[in-house]
Parts: structure tokens; sequence; C-alpha cells
């Protein structure tokens, strides 16, 4: 009878061992998948994330450069965003190259991709579009540096101050709504040719002050 009880006992003790040790392997692995998801997400918007600031740096790289090499330069609006209209030489009505913005093509250069459509906004790719990743142009402004004294006026409006703010929308995660996440790049630019021609057509018109 003894053996009897013992082995009861210890059939029940076993099932709950069983039990508690199916419960307890279910939550670490419930944990272990959550924690694995979490990361390969933290890499794939980390993936996205780098292709943006490339893109944002290179950009405003080739930005920089045109402008460096124009007679003139103008500053106008178009699509809600900046827009600058350069010109190869000073007395030249027309431009010959537009530098604009849209919000899902990002920077264009007569409403093409810079460097013969190469340099486009990472809108596509891996682990973006399909309801997961959206990138795009949340602003891009340009304006001249302002100076009212006439000896500075000159030089102070030959640097130019861009602004460029890319945008990130995420719906990848268990959140009630989107997360959105911005980066910001900024560069100032000295129109180095533009402020040479300048200061070469007022000398020309007898106007040394500027």
């Amino acid at each position: 009878m003894i053996k009897s009880i013992l082995k009861k006992t210890n059939s029940g003790i076993t099932l709950m061992e069983v039990a508690a040790t199916t419960v307890v392997v279910g939550i670490i692995a419930l944990g272990m998948t959550s924690a694995a998801q979490a990361v390969i997400m933290h890499y794939q918007t980390d993936t996205v994330r780098q292709d943006l600031r490339q893109y944002g740096n290179n950009i405003l790289r080739e930005i920089s450069r045109e402008l460096n090499l124009a007679q003139k330069i103008e500053i106008d609006g178009l699509n809600g965003f900046s827009r600058i209209k350069l010109y190869d030489n000073f007395t030249d009505i027309s431009p010959h190259l537009n530098i604009s913005c849209n919000r899902r093509n990002g920077i264009e250069f007569n409403s093409e991709a810079p460097l013969n459509g190469v340099l486009k906004i990472p809108s596509e790719g891996a682990f973006r579009g399909d309801g997961q990743r959206e990138v795009f142009v949340r602003d891009f402004l340009v304006e001249n540096d302002m100076d009212t004294r006439p000896s500075l006026a000159l030089f102070k409006n030959s640097y130019i101050h861009i602004t460029l703010i890319l945008g990130m929308e995420s719906d990848v995660m268990d959140e009630a709504r989107e997360i959105t996440e911005e980066h910001t790049f900024h560069r100032t630019v000295f129109l180095g040719t533009s402020y040479i021609q300048k200061k070469v057509t007022n000398a020309l018109m007898g106007d040394d002050d500027v």
C-alpha cells in the first residue's frame, strides 16, 4: 500500500514538472522570438536609414559642385520647395540647370535624378515599400545670407545656406500609428565664381564699393 501511494505521488509530481517545464520553455521561446524579431526590424530600419544618410550627403555635394561653377544663381520656389536656377554665363537669360525638389522623387536636376539618373532618392529597395517603410523629402530650403551694409552685401550674399530634410515612415512594428523620423542635412556654400563675376562686373561699371 505504501508503494502504491509513493507511485501515485511520484507520478503526480512528474506531470506537474512536465507542465511547468512546458510553460517555462514556451515563455522563453516567445521571448526569444520577439527579441529576434526586434533585432531584425532594427537591422532593416538601420539599412534604410544608412541609405538615406548617404543620399543626403551625396546630393548636397552635387548641388555644391554645381553652385561653385555657375556665374549667376537665382532662387525661387516650386512644388512647395526651393528651386535654384544656375546660369553658365552672367549675361545668359535662360538657366542651363534647374535644381528642384519633388516629395517622392527627391532632388532633380532639370527634372531628372542627378548624375545621369544614378543619384536617386532611396525610396525603392530592400525593406521599403509594400507597407514597410516609406522614404520622402520633408523640406528643401535654400536661402541667401543677407547683410544690409553696402560694403559687405555682395560678399555676404555670395553665401547660400541649403537645408534638406528627409523623412522615413515605418509601419512594421506593432504600433497604433506609423513612426516617422527625420534626417536633416545642412551645408553652406560660398559662390566663388558668381562672386568674382559680380566683382568684375561692378568694377567695369565703376561701382567699386561692393
